[in-house]
């Protein structure tokens, strides 16, 4: 029995996170997409015309996350811009920068884990050999 479609309860954080708007392509140009992230309210993308005429998407969180994230696959057939009218192509910069003190520290605990397991195996044949003399 349905007595009707319910009651849809949202809870959302104090702070207003507005998204901030990145198109996603292929090398091709063949394929492209429209990323909303890091937005407070679920419905923060509805001010933007692809987002409000497409009825393909919505807002998602992250298990553990605050903010909302949500996709829009663009086809050929859009015309409107990704935000308000601008488009704001970025790309992936390597940000971790290579540092000789991590990879020695990382090389040392390798090196420590190894005697460790070394030690280990070495005791727990020397136990054997004993128990096997007895």
């Amino acid at each position: 029995m349905v007595f009707g479609s319910g009651t849809r309860l949202t809870i959302e954080p104090r702070d207003d996170y507005e998204p901030s708007y990145y198109e996603l392509g292929d090398v091709n140009g063949t394929s492209r997409a429209c990323l909303a992230t890091g937005f407070s309210r679920s419905n923060a993308t509805l001010q933007n015309e692809l987002f409000r005429n497409s009825n393909s998407s919505r807002a998602v969180r992250a298990s553990g996350d605050s903010l909302h994230s949500e996709v829009l696959l663009l086809s050929e057939t859009h015309t409107g811009k990704c935000e308000n009218g601008t488009y704001e192509n970025k790309s992936c910069v390597e940000t971790l920068d290579k540092d000789v003190t991590v990879n020695t520290v990382s090389l040392l605990v390798v090196a420590l884990r190894l005697l460790f397991i070394k030690t280990v195996v070495f005791n727990v044949l020397m136990t054997l050999r004993l128990w096997l003399r007895h």
